[in-house]
Parts: structure tokens; sequence; C-alpha cells
């Protein structure tokens, strides 16, 4: 089964390059290739390169069925961590909904000031140590999800009545190809509380668009909660959901540049004193009192470049 989802992964990647390379604009087909670049006071930095086909698909006449369309989507990206491939199919077969399938394939090295893949390993009775090289293994996902979005402007049309609201949820498997399925393992610096097997993955916005240059404002909400059934997992948490918020502000520089800043706080489990300073996290037990606390997460920038 394992080596099937990582086949299956593959193989979709791989028709997403041959769907685009072989995409011909003269049947309405529209190509695009932009860049995108993140910077995050996380040390979060990326560079993607996109490439995305739109083809025109089960098109009506009415308000709602107008812009139906099969957009594929492939992308290159690069950190100073990791590299990664992702490819993804967007289905819109009504205006206001969206079904998306894709998957991505990519791995890690580290570096002094950041770790980009490795394993989580417990030693003694509550330490912890990172093991493992760089690139050995990859890390995998296949995902599939859903959005609903809805504009006051559909029903009240003006430049001045695009209150916004989007919704996106999804289901994925995440897995690392050489850890096995009680190993923990991170990827690109995040917590080190990854294990193979499916996840959930959601998100909120509702916001305000405006033809100027601040385009749009709203606030994220976004929510990720672990899947995987693991043995006493409610223990240390790992049964409650990751939640991040925060404003979001895009902003239209010119016709082929656009600016995306956000700044978001994100929830933190709380420990009891006796196990908080404990290395290894699953040797951590949740607080009964108060399970959660929010703290400052991070500010990001987002450019696009449209290039073409």
């Amino acid at each position: 089964m394992k080596e099937i989802r990582k086949f299956v992964c593959t193989a979709v990647f791989v028709m997403v390059i041959a769907s685009i390379a072989l995409a011909d604009e003269t049947q309405g087909i529209r190509k695009s290739t932009s860049l995108n670049f993140v910077l995050a006071t996380t040390m979060e930095t990326k560079v993607k390169l996109i490439e995305t086909i739109t083809i025109p698909f089960l098109i009506g006449n009415g308000a709602l069925s107008s812009g139906n369309n099969l957009q594929i989507k492939a992308a290159a990206e690069l950190s100073p961590v990791s590299v990664n491939g992702t490819a993804e199919f967007r289905l819109t077969p009504i205006a206001f909904l969206q079904f998306v399938a894709g998957g991505s394939i990519g791995s890690g090295w580290n570096i002094p000031i950041a770790n980009g893949l490795r394993k989580t390993e417990r030693i003694n009775a509550h330490d912890m140590e990172y093991t493992g090289g760089p690139l050995t293994g990859i890390v995998w996902i296949a995902r599939g999800g859903g959005l609903f979005q809805f504009d006051l402007a559909a029903v009240m049309p003006g430049d001045w009545h695009h209150v916004v609201f989007q919704t996106y949820h999804e289901a994925k498997y995440r897995a690392l190809s050489s850890a096995s399925s009680d190993e923990s393992w991170l990827y690109e610096s995040d917590s080190g509380e990854n294990r193979n097997g499916w996840n959930y993955y959601g998100n909120y916005f509702l916001g305000y668009q405006m033809p100027i240059v601040l385009n749009t404002a709203g606030v994220l909400f976004e929510e990720d909660l672990y899947l995987v059934n693991t043995d006493g997992r409610s223990f240390w948490g790992d049964n409650l959901p990751r939640l991040t918020f925060g404003p979001l502000f895009n902003f239209t520089v010119t016709k082929n540049l656009a600016l995306a800043f956000l700044v978001q706080a994100h929830s933190v489990r709380n420990f009891t004193d006796e196990t908080k300073e404990f290395k290894f996290y699953q040797t951590r037990q949740i607080s009964d009192s108060n399970r959660l606390r929010v703290e400052f997460y991070r500010a990001a920038l987002n450019m696009t470049l449209q290039i073409k």
C-alpha cells in the first residue's frame, strides 16, 4: 500500500508536467508562468516557480457556469534547507465551488541555523536527539479537498461590493519514505512531531476586495489536525488542533506584481509544570486545566511576479 501511494503521487506530478507541456493555447487554453517568493520572521524563505494552464471545462451560459474550468498547476520550490516539486488539479464546476487534488515530493538537508530533514528520536526517559543526514528520504504528500467561495458582488454588483468569504478543507496523507510508522520526524524546521499518516487541514478567509492598490484586506484562520492514531496521543495533546490566525493584506503593485502581508498568532499547548521541560515531546503531559494558549507566530511577506 505504501508503494502504491508513492507511485500515485509521482504519477500525478508527471501527468501535470506533461499536460502543461502539451497544452495548446489555440483551443482557448491559457498558460502562465509566475515566480513566488516568501520571507518570514520564522526564518522561512522560499522561492517557487509555478507553471499553470487553465482549460475551459463544463462551461455554461449562466453567471454561475460561464467561467468553469480545469486548472492544472506544477511548481518547483527551493528553500535554504529543502527542495520540493508539487502538482495540482483544480476543477471549478460552478462559480462558488472547486475540487482540488494533488501531491508533492521533496527532501531536505541541514544547515547550522536550521534543520531541513531529521528524525526525532527518544533517548533515555525524557531526552531527545535529531538523527539522519541530508537527503535521507523523500517526504511525499497526496491530498484532496474542496473549496467554497462567496462574493457579495455576485448578487449586488458594484466595484465596492466585494465582501468575500472562502473556506477550504482537505485530507492529506503525508509520509517520510525512510521512517517507519512509529518514528517521528522533522521537515523544514517544523516542530518535529510528524508521523506517517493522515492529516486534516482547513482554512477560512473573510475579507473585502477594493479597486485600489490595497486589493484585499481580511482575516485568515487556519487549522491543522494530526489524524495518526498514535497510542497515548491525548497525553501530550496530539489530538488537539493546531490553530493559526491573523490579518492578511494583499497589494496589487502593478499588473504583474502582487504583494501579500500577514501577521499571525497561533495556539500553543500548555504542559504540566512537572513535564514542560522534557525534551522529547511525547513525554510531556498536557495540562488538564488550560490546554492551549495563544502566542505570536510570525509576520510574513509573499511576493508573486507574473512572468508571462
